[in-house]
Order: C-alpha cells, then structure tokens, then sequence
C-alpha cells in the first residue's frame, strides 16, 4: 500500500495507540475536542471519529482524525522510527529529512474519485471543527500546496482556514514563503492558485513545518519523510501547473485572492492562548476532490497534538545551532523551552560560542526571542537541570544579553500585531578556564557497591 493517511492507520495505528469514537459526534459543538482533552489528561493518543456531523448539521460521508503526534511513540511511528527519548527522534528525523526523494507523476489519483466544482461547491458539506473556547468560527487546519519560481518545485505551508461562506475560507499565512508568494503575484495583479490538503500520511503534514530554502521542492522533503517518493497528480483546476498529491484524503482547490482580505480568527495558537482576529488572506474555491470514505486530519490546536507537530522546526532549530558550532550537543524547545525559548547545551572549547549558536537559531525563526545556552552535563529536556544552571553560572552583568529590534511573531501575546520584540541570550555555560566547584553526590562506587536491592525494607 502506498504511503497515506489510511496506510498509516492501518501499519502503525496500534503501535500508536490508535482509537476509534464510533458514536455520532459534531464537532462544531467542542463535542469532537472535549474529548480529546479528557483523553490527554488521563492517556493520550491519536483518536479517529468514524461519524461525523458536517457543518450544515447533517450525518456526513468524512470522518475526523486527531492526535497522530500527541505522544513521542505516535510521532516515532509517523517517521517509521524507533527512538527512546526526544533527543533520539532528533537526530533520527534530521538523518531522514536530508535523504531528498524528487516527486513523481502518477496516473491514478485516489483523491480524485469525488469531485465538485464551481457552483457545485459547498464548504458546509465539510466537517469543520470548533477547536477552543472563542474560536472565531469553523476552522481546518489544512496544508496549503503552492508553487515556487524558476522551476523550484512546490511549497507547503500550515496554515488555519476559517470557513466564510459556501466557496470562501479565511486563512491565515505567516510572513514566510507563502505569504511572499502570494504577494509577489498580489503586486502583479494576480490571485495565487492553490490547494489545501485535507489529509494525507501524518509525515506529509511535518514536511510542511521543515525548514526548508526557497529553491528546494518541499514535495521531495516529503518524499523524505514519508520513505518514498510522493505520488502527485495535475489538480483538476489549474492542471500541471499546481500538482497536489494523488494519495491525499481531500484535496481544497482555489486562489488566494489579490486585493482581499476578510476577518479572520481568534484561534487557539501553539503558544497556547488564543490568536488574535485580523484581516487574513481569502481563498476562493474552485474545486473539492476527495478519495472514497475520506478522513479529514486536524489539528488538536494548543494541545500536545499541535506542540508536537513542531518536531521539524524544532530539528531544523538542532540543525543551525550545529551548522554555526559543531560543539553544540542538543537543543529542546518545547520540552525545556517553550514556544519562544529554546535552551542549547554543547560541550563549549571557547567563549562566545553560546552567542554564535544563539544567533544561529534565532536568526532563521522568528518564533524564537529568547535562548538559553548551558554545558553538556546539563540535560536540556529537564527544565529544573536548565534553571539549575541559570541560578548558579550565571552573572547577569556579564552573561545576559539584550537584543533590541527584532522582528517578533503575531502569535505572541507579549507583543502588538507585527510590533519589533525584544531578545534575550542567558550564557549559562562555565567560563573557559574557569575552576568548576564539583557537584555533590554519591560515588558511583558506593551505588555500585551497595545495591538497594541487597537491603530488607519495610513500610512503617
């Protein structure tokens, strides 16, 4: 079976807890989410909703699939990768996402089987999902498919997309690639084809959040991902000039209209509250096509299925701290970080290291303000390990840094709209050269000379 969202379920849904909601459910009404977030708190997993009400209230023919990266077992099993801690996935994914795999042109489009088009078209008939309380409306949270210039390949984008009316959905775009391409055209007078994947092998998905240059085709890192080339076929609206991939469940054509914008939002955001309402770019759609029973894949947004989805940014942020010093060990962001802080440990040979690395992921991300850099006997992934070593190797006249004027990220509630931010860079390595007090503990020797389990012990 070729790689997809439904090959996935059914060689990987029981090695990642996969379960199945059988019951009607409607999801416009936090139904869909009030369930997920029982099941986070007592034992997470991805979780398939087999019946699902569309967003005109009736019984549809999509279900919904949630959490395929709430856990670090679901997330190996997306990658096809054994790893026992987060620092292991790492290195293990930034291993697979260089092995580039160019996409290939295929025949049989299984996404394809059901089509609408024109004013057949009705976005009501979709499932859309009421994620968190003050939601602005009914959302997605689909891959936005694009093409670059000069025979660059395709871009993929993650993006929210709010419904708006039958053929129309707010969507917002980040001020990165997407957002330059369709300004490039908006300049030029044109609206920007595109396609919005409703599903497809959770891999595909993290593709889209890869740090990837602008003249490499994000369609081969996906081929990347996913072990195999991907399957693309000519979209039924703009022909070969926008490929969309054969496998995907449901596929959204349109334009990301020039000149239009609509108000769009709030939505719960990866940092955790709410995104703010603003004007966001408008998709007309001119076409719906989906495979045979469809399952749609979203997002639990705010959750541990939206922190984890970030695993490729978070490896890409591994990879520049290494690029600018190889001395760089690890970096954790969500997981000793948090949605603007990243902590960096290396095995430092010279002073001013920590600077360089800190620039190094800081420059490429403007989701990251604030880094801490400590040594390589300090666990990144333990936050009490990180403030252990902010509280005791740390001077703040000398080895705090301030960063003035950098561009900040609209989802940060710190700040104003597209308002500058402030940096922050804690050095809370060593000094080279300098005397390390030793740490207080119990010689190996004696745990290993003693063991616990030589003792009687009883409860008192």
């Amino acid at each position: 079976m070729k790689q997809s969202l439904r090959s996935w379920m059914a060689d990987s849904g029981k090695e990642a807890g996969l379960r199945r909601v059988n019951d009607l459910v409607n999801p416009m009404g936090y139904e869909v989410t009030a369930l997920l977030a029982q099941i986070e708190e007592s034992d997470p997993a991805p979780v398939h909703f087999t019946a699902v009400r569309s967003l005109d209230g009736r019984p549809g023919n999509f279900s919904l699939l949630f959490n395929a990266y709430a856990t670090r077992q679901a997330v190996g099993t997306v990658l096809d990768l054994t790893a026992g801690s987060w620092r292991e996935l790492l290195e293990r994914y930034l291993d697979r996402e260089r092995e580039l795999r160019d996409p290939v042109v295929v025949a049989d489009a299984p996404v394809q089987q059901h089509v609408v088009t024109g004013a057949d078209v009705r976005l009501e008939a979709l499932p859309f999902v009421r994620h968190v309380e003050h939601d602005g409306g009914p959302y997605f949270t689909p891959i936005t498919v694009s093409r670059k210039p000069n025979g660059w390949g395709h871009n993929l984008s993650w993006n929210r997309a709010m419904y708006l009316d039958r053929d129309h959905m707010g969507v917002h775009v980040s001020p990165r690639q997407l957002w330059g391409l369709h300004r490039e055209a908006e300049n030029d007078g044109r609206d920007l084809p595109v396609a919005m994947v409703l599903g497809h092998h959770p891999a595909f998905h993290l593709a889209s959040a890869a740090r990837t240059p602008l003249e490499v085709d994000e369609f081969a890192v996906a081929g990347a991902l996913l072990g195999e080339p991907l399957e693309m076929v000519p979209s039924r609206t703009f022909g070969a000039d926008l490929m969309v991939p054969a496998q995907a469940e449901v596929v959204v054509e349109g334009r990301l209209l020039a000149g239009r914008r609509a108000a769009e939002g709030p939505f719960g955001e990866f940092m955790r509250y709410l995104g703010p309402q603003k004007l966001s770019h408008v998709l007309e759609v001119d076409a719906v096509t989906w495979r045979d029973d469809p399952v749609v894949l979203g997002i639990f947004t705010g959750y541990a299925d939206h922190l984890n989805a970030h695993v490729s940014i978070h490896a890409g942020h591994l990879a520049a701290a290494r690029t600018a010093v190889p001395q760089v060990e690890q970096v954790a962001w969500f997981r000793g970080g948090g949605p603007t802080t990243a902590v960096i440990s290396m095995r430092k040979t010279a002073d001013g290291q920590p600077m360089r690395a800190a620039m190094a992921v800081m420059a490429p991300a403007n989701t990251l303000k604030q880094v801490i850099v400590v040594d390589d006997d300090i666990d990144v992934f333990d936050a009490q390990e990180v403030m252990w070593a902010v509280s005791t190797r740390v001077r703040a006249d000398v080895d705090i840094a301030v960063l003035p004027n950098l561009q900040g990220h609209l989802l940060d509630p710190s700040q104003q709209g597209y308002a500058g931010t402030t940096g922050l860079v804690i050095d809370a390595t060593w000094p080279q050269g300098a005397v390390r007090p030793p740490t207080a503990r119990v010689p190996d020797a004696a745990i290993a000379e003693f063991p616990l389990g030589s003792y009687r012990m009883e409860g008192v």
